[in-house]
């Protein structure tokens, strides 16, 4: 009888623990959702930075965000970094996991958003900086602590859910991205060279009235406003002068900018005044999004101005700019 118990004994002991342990055992961290969506972010490493983007040819951050939960999880989820941290369930910064979702306020809202992938590293579609595309970075890095506001989650839902688009709620997909070319420079700073035709509305006169060219060097390294300073020439036939403008100027990433200054003026109209003063020139000015020419940043530069003479009507002083502004990055 012993001799036929030995047999089953033998067969329990090298059976029944690894039947044990396939029931106590959770399934392995590849196989959960947090690690599909990691995964799948991870595949896009590289891609370069792209507003509106979510596909191989470029991506922008919401962009990630949004293919990485279609093709790991399965999730149908907001497509705008607002939407997405409206509707994220907030998590404390000591409970954050990975797969968690990192959100940053960078243009004065909720405008930024990457995944948390533990010990402080998240990945994100960088838009500036000295890195951009879908790369890898710390929390601990000055420009992302300080523009750091909170994690939320949008995997620890019910089964089946599946948040409407903003397209099927009747709105569009609202880029919240800086529309501001990509920072390729490592010390922080750009230069944008800009030439154009001076005009004005002036009736019973022709409308050109000159041009003007000038250089600005701006810091735009982990700045939410880029402050610069430039200078140039200007040729102004409404006023006979010839000068060359001095400014200090304020950018936003979406392109705007405030600018005033002074002019040394070679030349004018005998009647008036040359001096000195400030402010010799004051205005605004938009700069559109970069079009990519010869691998170099072209932009469509339009502003409005006043360029001082005491004592002359505003009509005079008043002109718009138009031009081309080539940017670099150092």
């Amino acid at each position: 009888m012993k001799h036929h118990i030995y047999p089953a004994i033998i067969a329990f002991t090298l059976f029944f623990p690894p039947l044990l342990s396939a029931q106590v055992i959770p399934d392995a961290p590849g196989d959960s959702p947090r690690s599909a969506f990691i995964a799948e972010a991870r595949k896009y490493l590289g891609v370069p930075y792209r507003s509106g983007g979510s596909t191989l040819r470029g991506m922008d951050c919401s962009g990630l965000v949004f293919r990485a939960a279609i093709d790991g999880p399965g999730l149908s989820i907001p497509r705008t970094v607002q939407t997405l941290s409206d509707r994220a369930k907030h998590v404390p910064d000591a409970s954050r996991e990975p797969g968690d979702l990192l959100f940053f306020n960078t243009t004065g809202r909720i405008s930024h958003v990457g995944i948390y992938l533990g010990n402080n590293r998240f990945i994100h579609a960088a838009s500036d900086g000295p890195n951009t595309g879908v790369i890898i970075s710390e929390l601990s890095e000055s420009y992302w602590n300080r523009t750091y506001r909170f994690a939320g989650s949008i995997l620890d839902t019910e089964p089946g859910t599946s948040w409407p688009r903003p397209e099927d709620s009747g709105t569009t997909a609202a880029n919240t991205e800086p529309p501001a070319p990509p920072f390729s420079g490592t010390i922080g700073v750009r230069l944008n060279t800009t030439a154009g035709i001076l005009w004005d509305f002036i009736p019973g006169e022709y409308p050109i009235r000159g041009g003007e060219a000038f250089a600005e060097v701006s810091w735009v390294k982990n700045m939410s406003v880029y402050p610069g300073l430039g200078a140039g020439f200007a040729w102004d036939r409404r006023t006979g002068s010839v000068s060359f403008p001095l400014i200090a100027s304020l950018a936003m990433p979406s392109g705007f900018r405030f600018f005033i200054g002074t002019q040394y003026h070679v030349r004018a109209d005998s009647d008036l005044d040359r001096e000195l003063q400030f402010p010799g020139i004051i205005g605004g000015s938009w700069t559109s999004k970069p079009a990519v020419l010869l691998g170099q940043n072209l932009h469509f530069y339009q502003s409005a101005e006043y360029s001082w003479f005491p004592g002359e009507t505003f009509g005079l002083g008043f002109r718009f700019n138009t031009g081309i502004t080539l940017s670099f990055d150092f």
